[in-house]
């Protein structure tokens, strides 16, 4: 399944399926195409073994097995393209230490749940938004007409 050339695509990362289904049908609503995770083991798995690389990740913190910091702390220290995705880190807990931690681990915006649907869908924009422009910028030899390096090509491949 490939999206059309004009889909971005987000990775929603969340232990709790409702959560998922609810950011998943406002998401695509919006006109995204969207993935998902259970947990940030699965989600790394996704990026790094099966070579998905999403234009946006919105990551719960909370979560059994690998928590959303330790996730974006990996996903940063990798050397591929995935390790410069725009990161979205939400939380049902306000805590300020959290918030601190989940941007010095790389987020790039953390957000208390539940979201203001509006302000998530202009974050989501922007973010990405913001992204393609410094990958337009920094890729001068590459045809304008080229896909972004951080759009991803949904293949279902299969793993046998």
């Amino acid at each position: 399944m490939v999206p059309p050339a004009n889909c971005f695509t987000v990775l929603v990362i969340d232990d709790m399926l409702p959560n998922r289904v609810l950011l998943g049908k406002v998401l695509k609503s919006s006109g995204y195409a969207v993935l998902e995770a259970t947990d940030g083991i699965e989600a790394l798995a996704l990026l790094q073994d099966r070579g998905l690389v999403p234009d946006l990740i919105v990551t719960d913190i909370e979560m059994p097995g690998m928590d959303g910091i330790t996730l974006v702390g990996n996903l940063r220290r990798l050397d591929l393209p995935v390790a410069r995705i725009p990161v979205i880190a939400a939380s049902g807990n306000p805590d300020e230490m959290m918030r601190r931690d989940a941007l010095a681990a790389g987020c790039d915006l953390f957000l208390t749940k539940p979201f203001d649907l509006n302000l998530l869908r202009r974050e989501i924009a922007g973010l990405i938004k913001a992204r393609r422009q410094v990958a337009t910028t920094t890729r001068s030899d590459t045809p304008a007409n080229d896909s972004a390096p951080n759009r991803i090509e949904l293949r279902m491949r299969e793993t046998k």
